[in-house]
């Protein structure tokens, strides 16, 4: 509950001398004691064991119900004086919680745990109780907004606009427990209130939304909640800039990166202003200098005339659909012709690369739509040929599959820049032959992960990630099978974590939820403890449960 805070004008300075304070501050006793009742007095005191800075303390000051009138606060030394105004509520239980913004003077120590003081103004105290972790970085010192619930708050319970009834602070290891508030159904956020305001400010504070609402009873406390913090992107993208680059080429620019990905063709719509003939299109690609933009090649030729064109059903990360209601954008064509050879854009493995996994597929990515697959040929150190399989896995890259390939070994990837060529005007790569070389890593020293993911929802596909620990980490993504069993191949060495999500709406991301209008986060889980592969070695019988959002295992490594 928001406290308007009052303070004396007298300094606070602690002893001075004495060794360093290294010790966090803590409350050493409090009037009334914990679980009085029949309380009929206006004053709450703290008693801390060293000094405390008194903003950080009434910063962190959380009082439920919230009193008509916000108290006043008195210091005197190390004891802190809450004083109300007015009389509190009868027949109600007043708890107050003491966050861990709470800092000593000396050194700036936080306070370890939140503290609790509950006290009644009747003859008994409200004993329903429920818990929780707050997942992020950091997790401490977050608010925890309780809402008790009715069938119409249900429906209409925004954030941003209400106060919660309870609010607590997390611990530094993000743990947090509400103690004896009035049993009933509740829904419970994280924020990271920086204005102390306690709503919700969407973009500049993050939250953690619940993956289900709790039911509160006196004698039975719910299952912990897990809360997961992001930051809510509620802007929508928009196309910032169209240029073409020559006749047969348009830029996009946006302002974040929009999907699905690559982008589709279907979504664009490039009309002659006067004709309101259609312009063809033939491919999307990233240009590699430029962020958030896609090079769409063109059927045919643009003339230097004004061209209308429309962009829908594009979204950013966060699920913000792209802003469809402005007019459509104006452009002016160009009659340059495209002299430039096709070029590429990547290679994995890249020229002179280290490490190379022996099983790994190769790709070619290449700036514009290319025709013909003979072309390439691999060969080790002597010169023997190595088998290739090519396949087309969009009109701009092409996979390059292979049996595997010996461990510490020299491989040369060559390819015929003649006989590759723009799908349209026909021009080659170029006119030689075009090779690099790479070195493959140690057989032995790649393991396997197995396992499976264990869920009553049927709402999706289950999506398992691997993320890297190391300096630069990298994230594997694969889709579970039918029986929501997973395997990674060729994982090299090293320390891991593995988690997983229900794809509900099948973008291959995972999301957090909404607050307003209320989205509940996709069903979510990790393994809790980080997972070591060993070379020659297969982590097996994993398993990753979903019963709800924040929910971890241990794995069983055979």
């Amino acid at each position: 509950m928001l406290l308007i805070l009052l303070t004396g004008c007298a300094s606070q300075r602690p002893p001075e001398g004495g060794p360093p304070d290294t010790e966090a501050p803590f409350i050493i006793g409090t009037s009334p004691e914990n679980e009085t009742v029949r309380f009929t007095g206006r004053e709450i005191t703290f008693t801390f064991s060293e000094y405390v800075q008194r903003a950080s303390f009434q910063e962190a000051v959380h009082i439920s119900p919230l009193p008509v009138t916000p108290p006043s606060f008195k210091w005197s030394g190390r004891t802190a004086r809450i004083v109300f105004d007015s009389s509190l509520q009868e027949n109600r239980t007043y708890v107050i919680t003491v966050g861990t913004k709470v800092k000593d003077i000396r050194a700036g120590n936080a306070m370890r745990e939140t503290m609790h003081l509950a006290f009644s103004t009747g003859d008994s105290l409200d004993q329903g109780t429920f818990n929780g972790t707050v997942y992020g970085e950091p997790a401490g010192g977050v608010t925890l907004f309780a809402y008790l619930l009715d069938p119409l708050r249900a429906d209409t319970l925004n954030p941003a606009i209400e106060r919660p009834d309870y609010a607590v602070q997390s611990s530094d290891d993000g743990a947090f427990h509400f103690y004896n508030v009035v049993p009933g159904p509740y829904r419970v956020f994280a924020v990271r209130d920086k204005s102390n305001d306690y709503r919700y400010n969407a973009e500049s504070e993050d939250i953690g939304v619940p993956d289900r609402d709790i039911l509160v009873e006196d004698t039975t406390a719910p299952p912990p909640l897990r809360l997961f913090l992001s930051t809510e992107d509620t802007t929508r993208p928009h196309l910032q800039r169209v240029e073409a680059l020559h006749a047969r080429l348009l830029r996009l620019k946006f302002n974040e990166t929009v999907y699905p990905q690559p982008l589709p063709l279907e979504h664009i719509v490039i009309r002659d202003s006067a004709t309101a003939e259609s312009v063809g299109l033939q491919s999307a690609v990233t240009p590699a200098e430029e962020r958030f933009t896609w090079d769409v090649r063109l059927s045919a030729p643009l003339r230097e005339v004004p061209y209308l064109l429309w962009i829908d059903s594009l979204e950013d990360g966060a699920g913000n659909w792209i802003d469809t209601s402005a007019h459509p954008w104006v452009f002016v064509g160009s009659a340059t012709a495209d002299t430039a050879r096709p070029r590429i854009l990547a290679t994995i493995p890249a020229e002179n690369a280290r490490g190379v996994e022996p099983d790994s597929s190769f790709r070619i990515q290449f700036d514009r739509p290319l025709q013909g697959t003979d072309a390439f040929s691999l060969q080790d150190s002597s010169g023997t040929p190595v088998a290739l399989e090519v396949q087309r896995i969009s009109p701009t890259e092409i996979a390059l599959d292979h049996p595997p390939l010996m461990g510490e070994a020299v491989y040369t990837l060559c390819f015929e820049e003649h006989l590759l060529s723009d799908s349209i005007g026909g021009r080659a790569v170029g006119d030689s032959t075009r090779c690099f070389r790479f070195r493959t890593d140690k057989r032995d020293q790649y393991g396997s992960l197995s396992g499976s993911v264990e869920t009553s929802d049927s709402s999706g596909h289950a999506v398992v990630r691997l993320h890297e620990t190391g300096r630069q980490p990298r994230t594997r993504t694969i889709a579970t099978d039918s029986s929501r069993s997973f395997r990674f191949e060729a994982v090299p060495e090293g320390q891991y974590i593995l988690d997983a999500f229900i794809d509900r709406n099948g973008n291959r991301r995972y999301d957090f939820g909404k607050p307003w209008p209320l989205q509940r986060p996709e069903p979510y889980g990790r393994v809790r403890d980080t997972l070591r592969v060993r070379a020659r070695w297969e982590t097996d019988g994993i398993r990753i449960p979903l019963q709800g959002r924040g929910s971890v295992d241990s794995t069983t490594v055979r």
